[in-house]
């Protein structure tokens, strides 16, 4: 056997992955585990900026959508409308009642109003409220069982004496109260504290209307509306006024009002506050010596209406000093005393209300997802139409669905 058989030659250099994996282990056996350990740290650091500025815009990211939300969904409910007193509102509250009012208008078909119905909820909550806490000072209470008669109103059931206490008429009440409460959205907590708090304020408004005093001077007025401002016809109208002709015969003669033939233009026996402070003043105004500013029977200065188009001509055909109110103008005086009293009560109790075009845009969004669509049914126009204050009607059928200042509708029954 030769030598040569003995001695190691050179290592054949490998080849293939084999070979590379056998060169990264051969070239890495030659660092100590400290080297490898400082070399993973040193590469660490190196990433370390790009991995903080990653998270950096993540937490960004998140924050920017957060506060977004929070904007859009979380704080606009929270915030505050309305404060009368210790009592806070949120807009929240504001789309509850609002949607309360929408849900009762949707059960009878009548068109919901949404155009002005922030300012109008905003207005009810805070006068609820306030009449609610002035009420034990003025003696006035409302039971629990009053509140049940209430919502048995509401729900459309006519409630005769012996009634309630059938096992048939509760199975229906609490099945109808459930539906409702399904569609409404709210909880019954809810909405009976206000149907409360309007209830005490019905009866503070029959406490202030009290003070009214029942015998007043009247004024018998006539109406006669011209598509035209024209002087000769007036003329026409106080010559045939002066020679004595029947009123109501002028009227049906000269009157553009298509409801004159079956009205003839009679707007009835008027007290003092029951429309337009200006009209007001015309019809039971004096001059300096006492004479009438509208003498009886003679025609005012035509006026632009501007919810007919037309101009109107007032008559007054008969003044009395002293005359019993009747109960149409009645509740228009409750309603004029209970705004007066109110205003005067705001002036010694800590209150908010916050309302501009953004909230009102908010609250309108809000309510508009779960409108129903409707088309509004033409109404006959009131007598009095262009002649009340706003917001004041002399209607005493059921209960208008636009809220008034008598209460919400629907809720608020109709006056005596």
């Amino acid at each position: 056997m030769t030598n040569s058989e003995n001695v190691t030659g050179p290592v054949p250099e490998p080849s293939g992955e084999y070979g590379a994996g056998q060169r990264s282990i051969t070239q890495r056996a030659t660092q100590s585990r400290f080297d490898i350990l400082r070399e993973k740290k040193a590469r660490g650091r190196r990433n370390r900026p790009f991995v903080f500025a990653g998270l950096g815009i993540l937490a960004v990211l998140m924050t920017v959508l957060g506060v977004a939300f929070w904007n859009e969904f979380v704080a606009p409910p929270r915030a505050l409308a309305i404060r009368v007193g210790d009592v806070e509102y949120t807009r929240g509250d504001v789309v509850d009642l609002i949607r309360f009012n929408q849900r009762l208008s949707e059960e009878i078909g009548v068109p919901f109003q949404l155009g002005t119905s922030v300012f109008e909820a905003l207005q009810i909550i805070q006068e609820a409220e306030l009449a609610f806490q002035l009420s034990p000072q003025f003696g006035v209470s409302v039971s629990p069982e009053e509140v049940d008669e209430r919502v048995e109103f509401i729900l459309g059931f006519a409630v005769q004496s012996g009634d309630r206490d059938s096992d048939e008429f509760q199975t229906n009440v609490e099945e109808a109260k459930r539906q409702f409460l399904n569609r409404v959205g709210l909880p019954e907590s809810v909405w009976r504290d206000f149907l409360k708090k309007v209830l005490f304020q019905e009866r503070l408004r029959e406490v202030v209307g009290d003070n009214i005093p029942r015998i007043q001077p009247h004024v018998h007025v006539y109406r006669i509306l011209l598509d035209q401002n024209d002087p000769q016809i007036v003329g026409l109208i106080e010559r045939e006024l002066n020679a004595g002709t029947n009123i109501e015969e002028i009227v049906v003669e000269f009157s553009d009002d298509l409801e004159a033939p079956r009205t003839r233009g009679d707007l009835g026996w008027l007290p003092q506050g029951v429309v337009a402070r200006q009209i007001d003043g015309l019809l039971f105004g004096t001059d300096e010596s006492g004479n009438r500013i509208l003498p009886i029977r003679s025609p005012s200065v035509p006026q632009l209406d501007d919810q007919t188009g037309l101009w109107s001509v007032l008559i007054v055909e008969e003044f009395q000093e002293a005359r019993e109110v009747e109960p149409e103008p009645l509740e228009v005086l409750k309603d004029s005393a209970m705004t007066v009293f109110l205003n005067e009560q705001r002036q010694g109790i800590d209150l908010f209300l916050d309302l501009d075009s953004d909230i009102t845009n908010w609250v309108n969004k809000q309510v508009s997802l779960n409108a129903i669509p409707s088309t509004p049914e033409p109404t006959e126009q009131d007598r009095l139409q262009g002649l009340l204050p706003e917001g004041v009607t002399l209607d005493t059928g059921p209960p208008t669905q636009v809220p008034t200042e008598r209460g919400i509708p629907g809720i608020s029954v109709p006056a005596p």
